[in-house]
C-alpha cells in the first residue's frame, strides 16, 4: 500500500469496523480474515507491525462514541483510500470486504449494507 502509515491505519479502521459493527461479532474467522487481508494490502508490514496496527485500531475503534459514529468514521477512512489508492486497490478493498463477511460462512444484511456505502464511497462496483 505504501509506507504511508496513515493509509494502512485507515484501511484497518475501515476493516475493523466492517468486521465488528455491521453483525455485533468479529468472530474468530473472520479476525484471521481480516488480519490476512490487511498484511495482503500492506506487505511491508512485519506480522509483529501488523499485530501492533490491529490492536492500535481496535482501541482506536473503541474510543469511537455509537456504531453509527463508528461506521461514520470507517467512511471517512473510505474517502481518504478513495483519494490516495488506485481503483485497482480500492476494488481489491471492497472484495477483502466480501471475503471477510463470508469468513464466518454467513453474509448479513448489514455486512451487505456496509460493501455498498463502502463501494459507493470509494467509486467502484460491487463485486459480482
Amino acid at each position: 500500500m505504501s509506507n504511508d502509515n496513515s493509509l494502512v491505519d485507515a484501511l484497518a479502521f475501515l476493516y475493523v469496523t466492517f468486521g465488528q459493527a455491521t453483525d455485533g461479532t468479529l468472530t474468530a474467522d473472520e479476525m484471521r480474515t481480516l488480519a490476512e487481508k490487511l498484511g495482503k494490502r500492506a506487505p511491508e508490514l512485519s506480522l509483529e507491525q501488523l499485530g501492533q496496527v490491529l490492536r492500535s485500531t481496535v482501541t482506536a475503534y473503541k474510543g469511537v462514541g455509537s456504531r453509527e459514529e463508528k461506521i461514520e468514521r470507517a467512511q471517512q477512512h473510505a474517502a481518504v483510500l478513495r483519494d490516495s489508492v488506485d481503483e485497482g486497490m480500492r476494488q481489491a478493498i471492497i472484495n477483502d470486504l466480501s471475503a471477510i463477511a463470508a469468513a464466518d460462512g454467513e453474509v448479513s444484511d448489514q455486512e451487505q449494507a456496509f460493501i455498498a456505502r463502502t463501494a459507493q464511497t470509494l467509486g467502484v462496483a460491487l463485486p459480482s
